[in-house]
């Protein structure tokens, strides 16, 4: 139990520690959305496109819309459909921006207010469970996979690895024990 508490933390500490990151790179993605039993959605991001493993920009389809961090959320809430939870602006570390969580089924997208304006923009999506992946990895794969679908991390740390192209990030978070329990994908520059 004290080990699941440390991992739950150490994984806060990374989501808060990312809102202060940030590089320069690019590259392009394609994402493929499918439904599969039980009337569960599956989407795939195709890395396969790009010619530097480090020079990325995860592109994220889903229901046939191209889904982003920086994007405004307006035009993906009808498509998101309801939500599992109702979503409550809260304040961001050290009381920066006012973040909106939308919670779905093996995912969330995180919101912001976009300063001086009313436009409420995507920050980050969080894969959660299984069925939803980024070029074939899933959460519960090894880091291993996702090295083998993506190459040289930018960052190899015990726990997690990251790829970063500009400000675009994308991140995998272990159990601690090099399973996969997170997944994100989000913009440092939008902060």
């Amino acid at each position: 139990m004290k080990k699941i508490k440390l991992v739950a933390a150490a994984i806060s500490l990374c989501m808060a520690a990312s809102l202060f990151a940030g590089c320069n790179n690019t590259t392009d993605e394609s994402a493929e959305v499918s439904r599969i039993g039980g009337g569960q959605t599956k989407i795939s991001v195709d890395a396969s496109g790009s010619g530097n493993q480090n020079a990325n920009v995860f592109n994220f389809k889903y229901k046939g819309y191209d889904m982003a961090p920086g994007n405004e959320i307006g035009p993906y809430l009808e498509v998101l459909g309801e939500p599992l939870e109702d979503p409550k602006p809260s304040r961001g570390c050290g009381g920066q921006g006012l973040f909106t969580t939308y919670k779905y089924s093996d995912f969330y997208v995180q919101t912001y207010i976009e300063e001086g304006t009313d436009r409420e923009l995507i920050y980050s999506i969080v894969i959660t469970g299984s069925l939803i992946d980024f070029g074939g990895v899933h959460v519960g794969d090894t880091l291993d996979t996702a090295k083998q679908v993506y190459g040289t991390p930018t960052v190899d740390e015990e726990d997690n690895i990251t790829y970063i192209s500009g400000d675009i990030i994308l991140f995998f978070a272990t159990d601690g024990m090099n399973t996969i329990a997170e997944i994100q994908y989000r913009d440092d520059s939008v902060i």
